[in-house]
């Protein structure tokens, strides 16, 4: 299901996913997630995603 989503995600949505799933997780299992990625993903994560993903959040919740 994983590979699936991945896969068939556009990419800006899972950064967005990502990052709602990093909002819930304690700071252990961020650790966890953000260790598992590949280097490469995870600079991408943190120069577009996190900033993409507090946008996000400040549209929504105001």
């Amino acid at each position: 299901l994983g590979d699936h989503l991945v896969h068939n995600t556009p990419k800006p949505t899972l950064l967005t996913l990502f990052g709602a799933v990093l909002e819930d997780a304690n700071p252990a299992e961020r650790a966890l997630v953000l260790g598992g990625l590949p280097a490469p993903v995870r600079v991408i994560w943190h120069v577009i995603g996190r900033p993409r993903y507090a946008r996000h959040v400040r549209r929504v919740r105001g």
